[in-house]
C-alpha cells in the first residue's frame, strides 16, 4: 500500500489522534522510549491504512506484496524529537534491540510470541530506515475486537518515560474510574522481578507516570490503592483531565478540517458569530477560543452581549475576541 502523508517527524507535526487495538495497549512488553517510539510509528502507518491516507512514495512505503511479513520504510526524523541528538545513536540502538526482541499476547485461547521488527537498516545519506514486520504484528495494530485506545502522537512523543507512556495509552480516553491489579500491571510492564516491594512499584512507577503525565500531559490521574486483608493488590485509577495541556490550536484545526465548525458550534452561535462580522476563516482561525467558551461561559449569552455592544467598535471581531478572553480569565 503506498501513498500520501505528511512528512515532517511526529515532534514537528502538532496533533495527530490515532487509534490503537487494545491487544496491543495491553500487551506483555518491556520496550524503552526509543522503541516505543519506533512502535508508535507502526501505530501512525497502520492508522494511516485504516483511514486511507495515502503515503509519499518519496518518503513512506508500506508494501504488503508478501504474505508473512510487511515492508516499512520511513524517514529516520519520524523518531526523533526536538532535543534528540542528531547522531542517531539511540534509534539505531532501538532497532537493533527491537531486532531482538518478541512480542507476545494471548487472545481467544491462543498464545503467541514473535519478533517485533526484523533487518533493520539505515540508509546514511538518506536517512530513510527499513525494516520488516510480521504480518501478525500488524495484524494486531488493526484487531479492535477487544477495544481500542485514542491517544495523541504528539503527546506520546512527548514523554521521556516508557511508564508514562504505558500509562497515557491504557488511561486516554477513558472517562470512567478503572481498577487494575497490581500484578497484572507488574506482568504487562514485565516487572516481575523489579520493584518487589508494592511501596517501590506505586513509587517508582506510578507514582513517576502520574508526575511526567502532570507536567506534559493532558490526561493523567490520581489513584487509590486498594487492600485485600492486610496487602494491596489493586490500584484504581481516576482519569484526569488537563485543559491547559490540551495541543488546542492544532487539535481543533484537526476537527475543523474534518468535520467543520457546525458539528460543534450551533446554528444560533455562528449566527451571532456572523452578525457581530466573523467570516467562516474568521470562526475557524478562533475556533479553539469559541469551544471554551462553549464549555465555560454561557456562550449564546455572552454573544447576544457582546453584538450589541460590538456594534459601535472600529474592529467589532478584535474586540470581541479580545472581550472573551477577558472573560474566560474572570473564570481563572
Amino acid at each position: 500500500m503506498n501513498g500520501n502523508l505528511i512528512s515532517a517527524s511526529p515532534a514537528e507535526r502538532s496533533s495527530r489522534q490515532v487509534v490503537q487495538s487494545y491487544i496491543f495497549t495491553t500487551a506483555i512488553y518491556d520496550f524503552n522510549v526509543y522503541e516505543k517510539r519506533v512502535l508508535y510509528n507502526l501505530v501512525k502507518l497502520a492508522q494511516s491504512q485504516i483511514e486511507g491516507v495515502r503515503l509519499s512514495d518519496s518518503m513512506y512505503k508500506i508494501d504488503h506484496a508478501y504474505k508473512e511479513f510487511v515492508m516499512i520504510e520511513l524517514p529516520m526524523s519520524d523518531f526523533l524529537t526536538d532535543g534528540d541528538d542528531k547522531n542517531h545513536t539511540r534509534i539505531k540502538a532501538a532497532l537493533k534491540s527491537l531486532h531482538q526482541k518478541t512480542f507476545t499476547y494471548s487472545d481467544a485461547g491462543v498464545w503467541e510470541c514473535f519478533s517485533i521488527i526484523a533487518n533493520p537498516k539505515i540508509r546514511l545519506r538518506s536517512s530513510k530506515v527499513s525494516f520488516i514486520v510480521d504480518s501478525r504484528v500488524w495484524d494486531v495494530l488493526l484487531d479492535f475486537s477487544r477495544g481500542f485506545s485514542r491517544y495523541d502522537l504528539r503527546v506520546a512523543f512527548s514523554l521521556d518515560s516508557s511508564y508514562a507512556m504505558r500509562m497515557y495509552e491504557l488511561l486516554a480516553g477513558q472517562k470512567d474510574p478503572i481498577i487494575y491489579s497490581i500484578d497484572s500491571l507488574r506482568k504487562e510492564f514485565k516487572l516481575e522481578d523489579k520493584y518487589t516491594l508494592t511501596k517501590d512499584f506505586i513509587r517508582r512507577v506510578i507514582e513517576s507516570a502520574k508526575s511526567e503525565l502532570d507536567e506534559k500531559s493532558p490526561i493523567t490521574f490520581t489513584f487509590t490503592p486498594i487492600k485485600e486483608g492486610k496487602k494491596y493488590t489493586r490500584i484504581l485509577f481516576y482519569p484526569k483531565h488537563q485543559t491547559d495541556k490540551e495541543p488546542k490550536d492544532a487539535h481543533f484545526k484537526e476537527i475543523v478540517r474534518k468535520y467543520g465548525t457546525g458539528a460543534y458550534l450551533s446554528q444560533e452561535e455562528t449566527r451571532l458569530l456572523t452578525e457581530i462580522g466573523f467570516s467562516k476563516t474568521g470562526i475557524k482561525n478562533n475556533f479553539a477560543l469559541f469551544i471554551q467558551c462553549k464549555k465555560e461561559l454561557d456562550f449564546i449569552y455572552e454573544l447576544a452581549l457582546l453584538k450589541g455592544r460590538s456594534r459601535e467598535k472600529t474592529n467589532p471581531c478584535g474586540w470581541c475576541i479580545k472581550a472573551l478572553k477577558g472573560k474566560l480569565a474572570d473564570k481563572i
